[in-house]
């Protein structure tokens, strides 16, 4: 069977229009989140503020990321430097016994954190269920430590939500194998973060 060339044509067309659509479709989704997500930051910061400054003082805290070589041992330095009375450690849901890559050390290092003696660990029940409160990177790692272990919602934190203003996204990006610019934008994000948390919950007295 031949078909001719009008009707080759014709489809070609017809793909190029529903592919236009669908990455017009992709790009209405897109904008329409972000503009829900811009919406309910400001309440989902004002809600957490209010949780976590009417619970008592966390004495443990556990810092949550993918693979615990980026986000979460740099955030639990931070906090560790500016939290001395609290006990700070991290973990992640995949991996373990490595190192933190160069970028991130070298950034570390800047800032006055020395990250060159972790290694990576696996998240365990009994690191969870020892946390006052367990900070997560993004809303599916919440997710995932609600479904997967005996906690209470109220003592989840992902991270983001401690900002007063949404990052384009509510997640702290994940830098691995990426530029060394992605490592500090992500740290950046980190810093303001642990900046807040310590605001909200008052050093040690």
């Amino acid at each position: 069977m031949t078909v001719a060339p009008e009707v080759i044509r014709q489809l070609s067309s017809a793909g190029r229009a529903a592919f236009a659509a669908k990455g017009f479709l992709k790009a209405f989704y897109r904008s329409t989140w972000h503009a829900y997500e811009r919406t309910l930051h400001p309440l989902r910061h004002r809600a957490l503020r209010r949780r976590l400054s009417r619970i008592r003082r966390p004495r443990r805290i556990l810092v949550l990321c993918y693979g615990n070589v980026c986000r979460s041992p740099y955030l639990a330095a931070l906090l560790r430097r500016a939290l001395p009375d609290v006990a700070v450690t991290s973990a992640g849901f995949v991996g373990s016994g490595r190192g933190v890559p160069p970028n991130a050390l070298a950034i570390g290092q800047q800032r006055g954190l020395d990250l060159s003696a972790h290694r990576s660990q696996l998240v365990s029940l009994w690191a969870i269920t020892d946390a006052d409160l367990v900070i997560v990177m993004d809303p599916e790692q919440a997710r995932r430590v609600a479904i997967s272990f005996p906690i209470k919602r109220s003592k989840i934190v992902v991270a983001p939500d401690l900002t007063p203003q949404l990052e384009k996204v509510r997640r702290i990006s994940d830098p691995w194998n990426k530029s060394v610019e992605a490592f500090k934008s992500s740290f950046a994000h980190l810093d303001r973060c642990a900046a807040s948390l310590v605001a909200i919950i008052g050093k040690a007295d």
